[in-house]
């Protein structure tokens, strides 16, 4: 069940004043359409309250400005508050500024910023507003004018008998010149409240649709036990496949993807991936030799990297045993699919002298991880692309073109060592195969980590514009 409420409409516009040393001045200004009363919004348990703590947004006789005065000015800010009154039930939650037409020349939503703080921590900066996430459920959102974009500028979740204030800024950016003069810019924030009941990752990536030949969805992975008498079925993974699966995760303030469910010695965890890469070219250059133990890029990853994550970020990292073995032969698809990569990675072959496995919390993707994420196509199915050597999978464009890891153009680092020459690893070339090269070649770096588990999803579905929110 979703509800939406009306908070208040901004109209600002931007004409000329006067001068000044920029050669420019404006006046902007708000007109409000809702009453300062408190609100509510009641179903069975389910009771959303809503109230508006400041003034709106009233920018009179000002001009673009940087991020740092714009947040430091009580005149660009406004502030409401949203109460979850049931004790029973949780809420969902989704804040979209939403422009509309206006008379006359309209201000570009590139010369308009926009940030927002929750629960008293004021941001640091702003974005610019045409580069927001687009909201796609725009039916019924209630608002004056003509509708021409819904910019979703913050999603989460309040729990039961529990409050959140936000913070919403908004100003022209202070690279904003002479071309604004006499245009305008009208927008209506709007609050959408729903009920929710909070799954797991866990289940949440366990109850995805499977996804037919070229499509996207979640695999299931059945992994024979070699060890039992006959083909019993144990250890199953579920895996996100296809060219753009809903995979996305809020985390750290930034955007990750979901690998998926994934096997590790402390049992199934759900393994994720940075969205893009923290570097385009870094180096792993093991300090003797290809142990990911002793490399500086797992250095830098545990004693810079993960330090830099927020506290809250932290607590989500489970500190894992890493599998660091590889295959000494894996041309030839019998040797290189993806199945032989799985058991290859989890074995003991590894150099004299190197760490089989290795306990931590940040590491990379590995081939078997690239392998599995693809959904094949029409002419290549998926089957046949795990069937197929990894060296050689770009030959069929259904496998790499259907596989969200492959980032065109651009190599990847992966953690497996090459046993083959102790000072090489495996990349994910920017082709689409798998290529092995010495440690201190230039690629991009994903860093790579396990959650822990039982956490609960609180909001998004897992598309680009609405990523999982937990807790």
């Amino acid at each position: 069940m979703k509800m939406k409420y009306k908070i208040a409409l901004f109209i600002i516009g931007a004409m000329i004043f006067g001068t000044s040393c920029m050669g420019v001045s404006y006046s902007l200004w708000v007109q409000e359409f809702e009453g300062k009363e408190t609100n509510q919004i009641t179903t069975g348990c389910f009771t959303i309250q809503f109230e508006e703590l400041s003034k709106s947004i009233s920018l009179k006789n000002t001009y673009p400005i940087s991020d740092e005065r714009a947040l430091e000015s009580a005149q660009t800010s406004y502030r409401m508050k949203v109460t979850n009154t049931c004790n029973t039930t949780d809420a969902g939650y989704s804040i979209t500024l939403n422009t509309v037409s206006v008379v006359g020349e309209k201000l570009s939503d590139e010369k308009v910023k926009v940030a927002i703080g929750v629960d008293g921590i004021k941001p640091s900066a702003g974005s610019t507003l045409s580069t927001m996430n687009i909201n796609t459920e725009t039916q019924n959102l209630d608002i004056t004018g003509e509708l021409l974009t819904s910019y979703i500028i913050n999603t989460g979740f309040i729990e039961k008998n529990t409050s959140k204030t936000f913070d919403i800024y908004l100003w022209v950016d202070e690279n904003a010149g002479k071309e604004v003069m006499n245009q305008k810019f009208e927008a209506a924030v709007v609050l959408t409240s729903y009920a929710t009941k909070m799954n797991t990752l866990e289940t949440t990536i366990q109850n995805e649709d499977s996804p037919a030949n070229g499509g996207n969805g979640v695999a299931e992975i059945k992994h024979i036990d070699s060890e039992t008498t006959g083909p019993t079925f144990k250890n199953n993974e579920y895996r996100y496949v296809g060219a753009n699966p809903n995979n996305y995760l809020s985390f750290n303030s930034e955007t990750w993807r979901i690998i998926g469910l994934v096997n590790t010695k402390e049992g199934g965890r759900v393994k994720i991936v940075r969205n893009t890469p923290l570097r385009d070219a870094t180096e792993i250059n093991s300090t003797a030799n290809n142990n990911w133990s002793t490399s500086e890029l797992e250095n830098y990853y545990t004693n810079t990297y993960y330090n830099s994550l927020s506290l809250e970020s932290k607590n989500y990292v489970d500190t894992i045993t890493w599998s660091l073995g590889s295959a000494q032969t894996y041309d030839t698809n019998e040797t290189g699919n993806t199945k032989k990569w799985y058991d290859y990675e989890r074995s003991n072959n590894v150099f004299a002298g190197n760490s089989e496995t290795w306990s931590g919390k940040v590491g990379l993707i590995t081939p078997s991880d690239y392998g599995y994420a693809t959904s094949g196509g029409a002419t290549t199915t998926r089957t046949t692309c795990l069937s197929l050597g990894l060296t050689s999978l770009a030959s069929n464009l259904d496998c790499t073109s259907n596989n969200w890891l492959y980032l065109a153009n651009k190599a990847q680092w992966f953690m497996t060592p090459s046993l083959v020459n102790n000072e090489n690893y495996f990349i994910l070339n920017s082709t689409g195969n798998l290529e092995e090269t010495n440690s201190e070649t230039t690629v991009a770096d994903r860093p790579t980590l396990y959650l822990k588990a039982g956490i609960i999803v609180k909001g998004g579905d897992g598309s680009a514009g609405n990523p999982y929110i937990i807790k």
